[in-house]
């Protein structure tokens, strides 16, 4: 007993460890569709009403996410045999989590060969420069691209310099800087000498940078999930033997019997 009790110790431990990885890859999977939904929410609808090509950008945090769903549903599983000493969940928890580790790396592998690729370049290319043509003509967008200018710290689409055909100077989202003194904040220019804005990346480099580390951290976790499922499958197995083995309980005899097998 003392065996099936470690094996059921070791089990909640590593389910709960999958729970929490499982968890950080579905936030992981929803921050980065938030992030590819910012750039495509602002691209002119019309150019993709006829577009029915998948694109691997867009598809990998659902399949990330579907996954981890999984990951959570069979862990919960796991800790049901486990607390209830259950030969059937077990059994039902080792078939379940052995499809898991195939998903976890088949989705790894689906976003390492697919998706971390010049494919997702050209992409965040596409995407970048559709949005860029439409903040020329609509100042929403306009505004919503300089959030995005700010925030990756990026200017133009493929260049600081795709502003001078048709810009007298770069937008403030460019050479977003304040210095702070002993008066109010005030804002330094941005003419097209600006060094700040000339150094500075354009935004469909950096998108596309971040989208590919993103996408190998992503796979990397998966990966990393499998294994833990590999060693939770492992001692699952363990406790399946030790129940088994389990002896079984002693008859207890009532005094009537007891004085019939003295007679």
């Amino acid at each position: 007993m003392a065996r099936g009790e470690g094996f059921r110790v070791l089990l909640h431990v590593i389910n709960g460890v999958m729970v929490v990885l499982a968890l950080a890859l579905a936030a992981a999977s929803i921050w980065f569709f938030c992030q590819v939904y910012e750039f495509t929410s602002l691209r002119n609808s019309n150019h993709y009403l006829l577009d029915y090509k998948l694109y691997w950008p867009q598809a990998i945090p659902w399949i990330f996410l579907i996954v981890s769903v999984i990951v959570l549903s069979v862990t919960s599983c796991g800790f049901s045999g486990a607390k209830k000493s259950s030969r059937g969940l077990l059994t039902v928890y080792i078939i379940c989590m052995s499809v898991v580790v195939l998903l976890l790396i088949t989705a790894a592998v689906l976003s390492l060969v697919f998706a971390d690729n010049k494919s997702t370049d050209d992409f965040v290319k596409d995407t970048v420069w559709d949005v860029y043509f439409q903040a020329k003509t609509d100042n929403d967008v306009a505004a919503s691209f300089g959030s995005i200018e700010r925030k990756l710290h990026c200017c133009g689409a493929d260049s600081p310099r795709d502003y001078k055909n048709w810009k007298s100077e770069f937008p403030m989202s460019c050479c977003d800087v304040y210095y702070h003194g002993f008066l109010d904040p005030y804002t330094i220019e941005c003419e097209f000498t600006n060094k700040l804005a000339n150094e500075r990346y354009g935004c469909s480099t950096v998108a596309a940078q971040y989208a590919r580390i993103a996408i190998k951290v992503m796979s990397a976790a998966a990966i990393f999930i499998a294994i833990i499922g590999l060693i939770g499958i492992a001692i699952a197995v363990g406790l399946y033997k030790a129940l088994e083995q389990r002896p079984p309980p002693m008859v207890v005899q009532y005094e009537s019997e007891s004085k019939k097998v003295l007679l």
